[in-house]
């Protein structure tokens, strides 16, 4: 779905991205990603904190665009659904990051998860990849507007 269809949709929102904002929404994502590669560090926890660093690019990617969630069930599926527009991530990378999500929502909520120390460190390896991705965008399209609308 396009980022055009997400609006008509109400998932989406539009909203003037502040000053500085991006800048530090990019220097969290940048401490989960330094939490996560620390292996002494539960794989569970390793892979919660590499999926939020892939929410995090995703919900930065939008904020370039004057574009935030709407506050509602699902959200999570659309922030990371909206990276095939915005960075152009392939279907089967989104289809990881779904995964990822899928994973953490079972160990958070029911804690019948259990990861493997090979899942939490590819987990960290693509969030790794995800915030170059989005580096390289934002320094390509700027970082105040980088709007594919």
């Amino acid at each position: 779905m396009s980022l055009e269809e997400m609006l008509l949709h109400s998932e989406l929102k539009r909203e003037r991205v502040v000053a500085g904002e991006i800048e530090r929404m990019l220097s969290a994502v940048q401490r989960r990603l330094q939490d996560a590669k620390h292996v002494d560090i539960h794989p569970e926890t390793r892979l919660e904190q590499a999926y939020h660093v892939i929410l995090g690019c995703a919900l930065i990617a939008l904020r370039a665009n004057d574009l935030r969630l709407a506050n509602r069930p699902g959200h999570h599926v659309v922030a990371l659904d909206s990276l095939a527009e915005t960075l152009k991530i392939s279907p089967e990378r989104i289809d990881y990051f779904q995964t990822l999500r899928n994973l953490r929502n079972k160990d958070r909520y029911t804690g019948r998860t259990h990861i493997s120390n090979g899942q939490a460190a590819e987990a960290v390896d693509e969030a790794h990849k995800l915030i170059q991705d989005l580096t390289d965008w934002l320094a390509q399209y700027g970082k105040s507007k980088a709007s594919t609308l």
